[in-house]
This record gives C-alpha cells, sequence and structure tokens, in this order.
C-alpha cells in the first residue's frame, strides 16, 4: 500500500502486512517524540515562555498523536486523481505489502508442462509432472525526502508556526511521490544516469525496461486528423496485448495530453454527434482513457489494471517521522 488506510487495506487483502507497518511507523514516531513535542510546546508557548501559554486558533494541533493523524490524512488527501499522478493512483489500490527487511521481492514464474484430466470416477489418471519454476524479482528501493525548522527559527513567533510545519510536510509528500513516479516511467539511475543494479536485478522503468512491451505506432494520435485511420490504429494497438499476447483484461489507456486533445475532434464530422474518443471507448476491451502527465507526443502506456497483471511491490506507505534531538540547539527536523 502507497499510504496506511484501514478501508484500502482491507479491499486488497494488505491489512495485516499494513498494520503491521503502521506499528513499526509508530516504534519510530514514539522515539523521537520528545522532539515532537518539543516543537509543539514551542509553538505553543509565546513571549515569556514560562507564564504565557497560548495555543491559537490556526494551530488546530496541540496534542502529538493529532500531529500525526494530520500527516496521515495529507498522505491521503494528496493521493488524488490529477494527471500528473495519474498512473500512480491507478497502482494504488493494485500494490502489495511486502516485509520491511527485503530489499530484493522475488516470485516464480511457472514453466513446464502441467496435468488434468477428465474422467467418470474422480481419480487422478494421469501422469503428474513436477513443473520447473524460474525466478524474477524487483528492488525494493526506499525515495525519502525531508524537511527542517533551525531551532531560533522566527516561525516560533508566529501563530502559523504549526500551519507551516503542516505545509512543508505535505511538500515534502509531493517530493516523494513525485521522485517515485519519475522511478516508475524512469527507473532507477545512480548519479552519473547509469542503470542501478542490485543483486542482478535492475529497474530501468516502463519506457525501457525489457520486461514491458514496446509497440511503434502506425498513425500519430497527437496530430492525425483521419478518425478513421485512428480508430483503425486503436483497434491494431489493443490486439497487440489481447490476440498476440492473450491478455484479455480491461485495457486502460494513459495517454499524453496532445492525443487527448486530438481524440477530441470529432468522429462524426457531418452530424458531429460523437468524438474519436467516445468512439475508441465503444471498442470492446478498452475501459478507460486518461491524461498522463509523464507522457508526451505520440505516447500511450496500456495497462490492463483489473487483470492480475501488475502490483507494484511496497516495503513501506509514505509516512513523515521526527528525528530525534540530541542537544538543546539541535534542529527540528522530520523525514517522509
Amino acid at each position: 500500500m502507497f499510504a496506511f488506510s484501514m478501508k484500502k487495506a482491507k479491499e486488497t487483502r494488505n491489512f495485516e502486512a499494513n498494520q503491521a507497518q503502521f506499528q513499526e511507523l509508530q516504534f519510530a514516531r514514539n522515539a523521537s517524540a520528545q522532539a515532537v513535542a518539543d516543537f509543539i510546546s514551542r509553538a505553543q508557548f509565546r513571549g515569556e515562555a514560562s507564564n504565557a501559554p497560548v495555543l491559537d486558533v490556526v494551530n488546530a494541533v496541540d496534542d502529538i498523536r493529532r500531529l500525526y493523524k494530520a500527516y496521515d490524512q495529507t498522505v491521503l488527501a494528496e493521493f488524488e486523481p490529477t494527471t500528473e499522478f495519474t498512473l500512480l493512483n491507478d497502482l494504488m489500490p493494485l500494490s502489495r505489502s511486502v516485509r520491511l527487511e527485503e530489499s530484493v521481492y522475488e516470485y516464480a514464474r511457472k514453466g513446464g508442462r502441467g496435468w488434468a484430466h477428465t474422467s467418470m470416477s474422480g481419480q487422478i489418471g494421469a501422469a503428474l509432472d513436477a513443473k520447473s519454476y524460474t525466478f524474477d524479482g524487483t528492488m525494493v528501493s526506499i525515495h525519502d525526502s525531508g524537511f527542517k525548522f533551525n531551532w531560533r527559527d522566527p516561525v516560533f513567533n508566529k501563530g502559523s508556526a504549526l500551519a507551516s510545519l503542516s505545509d512543508a510536510q505535505a511538500g515534502s509528500v509531493d517530493d516523494v511521490r513525485r521522485q517515485y513516479v519519475d522511478y516508475i516511467w524512469n527507473g532507477f539511475r545512480d548519479s552519473e544516469g547509469n542503470f542501478i543494479k542490485f543483486d542482478d536485478y535492475t529497474w530501468k522503468g516502463l519506457q525501457a525496461d525489457e520486461r514491458v512491451a514496446q509497440v511503434t505506432l502506425t498513425v500519430n494520435f497527437a496530430t492525425s486528423t483521419d478518425p478513421d485511420a485512428m480508430r483503425a490504429a486503436a483497434i491494431a494497438l489493443r490486439d497487440v496485448l489481447k490476440l498476440q499476447n492473450y491478455q484479455y483484461g480491461q485495457q486502460t489507456w494513459h495517454v499524453s495530453a496532445e492525443i487527448m486533445s486530438n481524440l477530441e475532434q470529432y468522429y462524426d464530422t457531418q452530424n458531429k454527434t460523437r468524438t474519436v474518443l467516445e468512439e475508441i471507448l465503444k471498442l470492446s476491451g478498452i475501459s478507460a482513457v486518461k491524461e498522463d502527465a509523464q507522457l508526451t507526443g505520440n505516447q500511450i502506456l496500456i495497462v490492463p489494471l483489473g487483470a492480475g497483471v501488475i502490483a507494484p511491490i511496497i516495503g513501506q506507505a509514505f509516512g513523515t517521522v521526527a528525528d530525534p534531538r540530541l542537544f538543546y540547539n539541535s534542529d527540528y527536523v522530520w523525514r517522509t
């Protein structure tokens, strides 16, 4: 799961893993509870700290638990539909939580030939074959960001101290989310731009990885003014997955802004009753066409979201934790 949500966890059968990981998050938060208490205390006490306790209305947080609850609600609020995160939001309900300790997640790909048998007796009479397996897998990398306030930060003299803290946390969630989206599309690279290999596994992103099928489009969906050609090309593209790869699940098409705009031209040019987009959505097997900001020009990504084909591996949902403060003049640091 990308976010801690009891509702989503139950829907995706990730509840146990989700709860275990949330407890790990709580342990980390408890370890730095004093640092959070110090920040809240300084944000509430203004003027002569010894005799002027004040809780401003804008500081809607007066307790550590409520502060972290607000953080977690911010994560859920950030995962709202937007073209910048279209694919990420589509993948969220398909995500699979794994143990935090797993830096590499491996899964078996079955091979060989299995046997089944039909009879009136219901007894096994067919030859049995022990199936052979090959393994594939993925790295479980960590994406993080952070924010801090200097221990003498002037924000402590303002009534908006805790509001500023909340804004900074929302910004760090966005930073990590954008980093994760870049990881999905462009892969895992080092500082010199080379793909990183870990335990013989690498991830080159949806646009370059060998495990992602690439198709060269015969029609430019972003600029074509021939509705019939676009419809025929859409059928051919659908059939690459459906007929050539035997993937019969409902397809969700993610397209560039240019394609989405061009698909709004009329298909029925005489009566002007329906667009090319509406015509494509009538084709069997295509459930939705969505705009994704990561795609440009004549780029289309097709994912059968409901067919059990893809499952993002998540070691820990998004969460924010404070760093312990070792000294009186240590900065107030949070990490997402």
